[in-house]
C-alpha cells in the first residue's frame, strides 16, 4: 500500500509539472495545450479520458477505482477549467471547477479524512468563490 501511494504521489507531481507547462503553452496555443493535457492525463490514469466526462461522479470514481486516481482526474478537469478561463469561457470554467470539486468530494468519500482530498476541496472551493465575485 505504501509503494502504491509513493507511485501515485510521483504521478501527481509529474502531472502537476505537465499542467504548469501546458498552462504556459495555453497562452500561445490553447488547443495544443488541451491536446497535451489530455495526453498526459491518459498516460497518468492509463485510460481514455473522454468516457469519464459522460458519466456521473460516482460512476467515474468506480471506473477509476481508487481515490488517488479520482483526485488525479479532478486535477485534469481543474486544468481544463483554467484553460477555459484563458479563453474567457467563464461559465464553462465554473462548470468544470464545480465538477472537479464534486470529484474531490467523491475521493474524500472513498477514503475519508485524506489530506489530499481535503486540500483539493478547499482549493477548488476558493477558486469557485473567486469566480463568483
Amino acid at each position: 500500500m505504501l509503494q502504491q501511494r509513493d507511485y501515485v504521489m510521483r504521478m501527481v507531481k509529474q502531472l502537476a509539472d505537465v499542467i504548469a507547462r501546458i498552462l504556459k503553452l495555453a497562452i500561445t496555443d490553447p488547443q495544443k495545450a488541451r491536446v497535451e493535457l489530455d495526453a498526459a492525463g491518459k498516460e497518468a490514469l492509463q485510460m481514455e479520458l473522454a468516457p469519464l466526462g459522460f458519466v456521473d461522479v460516482k460512476t467515474c470514481a468506480q471506473l477509476l477505482g481508487r481515490p488517488d486516481k479520482v483526485l488525479l482526474y479532478a486535477s485534469i478537469v481543474e486544468a481544463h477549467a483554467e484553460l477555459d478561463l484563458l479563453e474567457a469561457a467563464h461559465h464553462r470554467a465554473r462548470g468544470k471547477f464545480l465538477h472537479a470539486l464534486e470529484l474531490a468530494h467523491q475521493a474524500d468519500v472513498m477514503s475519508p479524512g485524506g489530506d489530499d482530498a481535503r486540500a483539493a476541496i478547499e482549493r477548488l472551493r476558493d477558486r469557485l468563490d473567486s469566480l463568483m465575485e
